[in-house]
């Protein structure tokens, strides 16, 4: 088992590893704290507030990570450096915690001021912890918090439908997904700290930067997001501009890339189906070259695709799991098989995930509808022949009475998972395409480029998608809406036929 010694992130992390050896976690110079020269003076006797000496462009999270890859065991160094986010002083800070959520998997050793050499109080409920500060933190003032934490990934769950604990480990690796502290959004006047729902992605979090070092089993390949380096058993990735840092681990992990036009796309399987690496690549590398083409570029210079036990896909900055169930059926050709349609879904996520960010709790169809629609986009680019074969097959399946439900409920709205994915998955697509056919594919492909080119790197609204239509087209889309949305939209004049109370 790997022993974790206690360091401070504000020098470098000293640990002993599973040989014995003494290895060092360096800091990225890049993410260096800077205390400003003037503490924020104490009130009475409380301890001083140590402020940075100026505003990171975004939050940035520094982890040092020791992977007990034998035990499902992480331990780990955090540090997180972020400014005031409200517009008024601050005198807690909350944090989305998602394998707190499991009673008993994880451990919070330590959190303190970064440089502080007293731990400030906390609580941990309900997968969200509150950390007292002691001064109120100014307005538009930054400052460091450190954690010292452990915690036990969970053994992967069978799941029907989308959703479940994306940070697991079967018997021939793990993932970990929503796994760090997360500082919480703060978003109309509160931290927004959702429950989770084994329904969907019950996860939020906001742009930020990252720099991370994983210290592994010499044999165990890691896979994460970013630009990586390796040395020996030490793993190190850095990750602008990033909704979530994601990583996968094996010691039987078969390696194969591909690159074009500048990206380099990465595959990670399992020995049994390492023989479909080459088609896995090449569908990433048409979905990539798509989208870029028709929306904007893909953001990174890597892309890494890892297998995991899981039974399905999911999307992460700069790096989508496949779950090895996805590979099984396949016969090595052709493109009637979930493994292709999952690696163009989860691709085209970067784009309407990672770039244009959304609520993927309040609107999930904001992402999963338009990326359904990246599949079938996809598949009349590449496989037209099979456009109508995917549309029956994943659409509207054995029984097209199932596909039902408003889009654009929340996830806590869906009674189950099943719901969930005929609702927002499935029926979503439908909406899509009937968008697509009533104002040509050609239109909505062009306002898709204009939505991508906004909302980059911001978080979108419904109607920042329905603007963004309006902009490139005029025919009135309401009875589209109307047949497929729960909830009231104000649409652009435009696109309403100048309907009562319609947006100008």
């Amino acid at each position: 088992m790997l022993v974790v010694l206690a360091c401070s992130l504000l020098a470098s992390c000293v640990r002993v590893g599973s040989a014995g050896e003494i290895t060092e976690l360096p800091e990225s110079p890049e993410s260096s704290l800077k205390l400003s020269g003037d503490l924020l003076q104490p009130l009475d006797s409380a301890p001083a507030l140590l402020l940075l000496d100026e505003p990171p462009p975004r939050t940035t999270y520094v982890l040092n990570v020791t992977l007990d890859y034998a035990a499902g065991v992480v331990n780990a160094q955090q540090r997180i450096e972020f400014t005031n986010p409200a517009g008024e002083p601050l005198k807690q800070i909350r944090f989305n915690v998602p394998p707190a959520r499991r009673a008993g998997a994880f451990t919070l050793h330590d959190v303190r001021l970064s440089g502080a050499a007293e731990p400030l109080p906390f609580t941990l409920k309900d997968a969200v912890l509150t950390v007292d500060l002691p001064q109120p933190l100014p307005v538009g003032k930054a400052l460091s918090i450190s954690f010292d934490f452990a915690f036990r990934i969970a053994l992967q769950e069978l799941v029907d439908g989308i959703g479940g604990d994306d940070t697991s480990r079967g018997p021939q690796g793990l993932i970990c997904g929503h796994w760090y502290v997360m500082l919480a959004p703060f978003v109309n006047g509160d931290w927004y700290t959702p429950r989770f729902v084994p329904v969907g992605d019950p996860y939020t979090s906001e742009l930020a930067d990252y720099e991370v070092n994983i210290l592994a089993p010499q044999d165990v390949i890691v896979a994460g997001a970013g630009d990586e380096s390796h040395s020996g058993r030490l793993w190190h990735y850095s990750l602008p501009r990033a909704r979530v840092f994601a990583f996968a681990a094996s010691n039987q992990y078969q390696v194969d890339q591909v690159t074009r036009d500048g990206v380099t796309i990465i595959h990670y399987a399992y020995p049994q189906h390492r023989a479909f690496a080459e088609d896995v690549l090449i569908t990433a590398e048409r979905a990539v070259a798509l989208f870029s083409r028709l929306y904007g570029e893909y953001p990174y210079r890597t892309l890494r695709i890892v297998e995991t036990g899981r039974s399905q896909g999911q999307e992460y900055s700069g790096l989508v799991s496949i779950g090895t169930t996805l590979y099984q059926g396949y016969r090595g050709s052709g493109a009637r098989h979930d493994l292709i349609a999952t690696t163009v879904h989860e691709v085209s996520h970067q784009w309407w995930f990672n770039v244009v960010g959304s609520d993927q709790i309040q609107s999930p169809w904001l992402d999963e509808a338009l990326a359904r629609y990246m599949e079938l986009r996809f598949y009349r680019e590449y496989y037209p022949a099979d456009a109508d074969w995917w549309y029956a097959y994943f659409i509207l399946g054995k029984d097209p009475s199932a596909v039902r439900g408003a889009i654009d409920l929340s996830i806590y709205d869906y009674p189950d998972a099943r719901a969930y994915v005929n609702a927002v998955y499935r029926r979503g697509l439908i909406f899509m395409n009937e968008l697509s056919k009533r104002l040509t594919p050609a239109v909505l492909d062009e306002a898709l480029r204009t939505y991508y080119q906004r909302m980059s790197y911001r978080v979108a609204q419904p109607d920042d998608f329905f603007d963004a239509i309006a902009e490139h087209a005029d025919k009135d889309i309401s009875d589209l809406t109307r047949a497929y949305f729960a909830r009231p939209l104000r649409l652009p004049c435009r696109i309403s036929a100048g309907a009562a109370n319609c947006r100008h």
